[in-house]
């Protein structure tokens, strides 16, 4: 039984990073040190790069959105079952979840696409982060269809559900979509967006089996829990500019109301009960090594001079990976250091050659758009023009 929920993004890297790494300090810095992400799985798709890596998806992503002039870069979906359906201890479950969720987006669209699957959420449920460029590799388009619940998302969903041998809700409701994809509606590093990871920090913590003890963790995250009979639980924290701002849990998410983090304490105490923990930090999946930079706070970045040196690293790490998608399945790991074998750095090298050759048709293209969509504006001022005046001046034409 699954739910599925998309928003819009308006920050690929911002939205890659955090299904990555998320926003704890603490916990990005032990991914890093450790070379693994928050994915239990893995799966990257981009046009024409067999090697893809997270900072390739937001690369491309970033340019198409750029050069359509598209303030939305890519649309969010979380594919999340139900715990009793696929447990997110088990690998087989996840790897499952990674196949399924493969399968949707591949229906949904024909554009580039990042999968992580997480199994460390605060409700305990396997699920997945789909972040679909906003760019048709066929049409040019941004993307028009499955981009509402209502509109042929959840019927699509349902359809490949029973494909797959898995329940279907038998009245299904519109799922209140949970903090890792409401913190979208939020802008990049602001307030709320800020405030919400903390409290989703704390609320994810397996100390936090009863309103007592949540609110100690919300403390080490420099958060308050405030409840009044009016307005119910709401949120302060410090601003960036040391004002003390407060927020609403309800109009953050249903899942920080009392309500909602109460599901979240039972879960906790049931863990606690058996001796075991949803927050699963298994080995990085395959595409982990070629994060181009990595700053101290684990964000991809790209403009380093050491750009070129961390990529060919990475590429000699993902030797053998299918050349129709870079795919990760949480086991194993990467190798150390490069390698010495001949046909490995043939590959290497040809391998980079593609890549470079690819990123200048890319950037060829977005140039040929950018002088298109100039060509038609101006054609459009010369006809609204006087026809005496429509003849434009020697010398300023598209080509010098």
């Amino acid at each position: 039984m699954s739910t599925v929920n998309v928003r819009s993004s308006r920050d690929a890297a911002g939205a890659v990073n955090y299904v990555l790494f998320g926003n704890s300090r603490e916990r990005r810095a032990d991914l890093i040190e450790s070379g693994r992400t928050r994915a239990a799985a893995l799966a990257i798709s981009v046009t024409g790069d067999h090697t893809a890596s997270p900072a390739r998806f937001i690369e491309r992503t970033e340019m198409m959105a750029a050069a359509r002039g598209r303030k939305v870069e890519l649309q969010s979906y979380v594919l999340a079952f139900a715990p009793d359906e696929l447990d997110v201890t088990d690998p087989d479950d996840l790897k499952r979840v990674l196949d399924v969720s493969i399968k949707l987006v591949e229906r949904m669209h024909t554009a580039d696409y990042l999968i992580a699957v997480h199994a460390d959420s605060a409700g305990g449920h396997a699920h997945a982060h789909i972040l679909v460029a906003n760019h048709d590799n066929i049409t040019g388009k941004s993307l028009q269809r499955y981009t509402s619940w209502k509109h042929g998302l959840r019927q699509l969903n349902d359809h490949l559900m029973r494909d797959e041998g898995l329940r279907v809700l038998p009245d299904p409701e519109e799922p209140k979509p949970d903090w890792e994809l409401r913190r979208e509606a939020f802008t990049s590093g602001g307030f709320e967006q800020t405030l919400g990871d903390k409290v989703y920090i704390a609320l994810s913590d397996p100390r936090s089996v009863d309103q007592q003890a949540f609110e100690q963790v919300l403390e080490e995250q420099g958060v308050t829990l405030a409840v009044t009979h009016r307005d119910g639980w709401s949120y302060k924290m410090r601003r960036s500019d040391g004002k003390l701002g407060r927020k609403k849990a309800s109009a953050l998410t249903p899942e920080f109301t009392a309500e909602g983090a109460a599901a979240v304490f039972d879960i906790h105490q049931q863990n606690q009960q058996k001796g075991t923990t949803h927050a699963t930090r298994g080995p990085a999946a395959s595409g982990a090594a070629e994060l181009d930079i990595i700053d101290s706070l684990g964000a991809v970045k790209r403009g380093s001079h050491r750009r070129g040196e961390r990529a060919d690293e990475g590429r000699e790490r993902s030797e053998g990976v299918p050349t129709d998608r870079h795919r990760g399945d949480g086991e194993g790991g990467t190798a150390e250091g490069p390698s010495t074998d001949l046909t490995a750095l043939r590959r290497h090298v040809a391998a980079d050659r593609e890549h470079r050759i690819q990123v200048e048709r890319d950037r060829e293209d977005a140039h040929r758009l950018l002088a298109q969509s100039r060509r038609k504006e101006l054609q459009r001022r010369l006809e609204e023009l006087d026809p005496r005046d429509a003849e434009a001046p020697a010398g300023h034409g598209f080509g010098d």
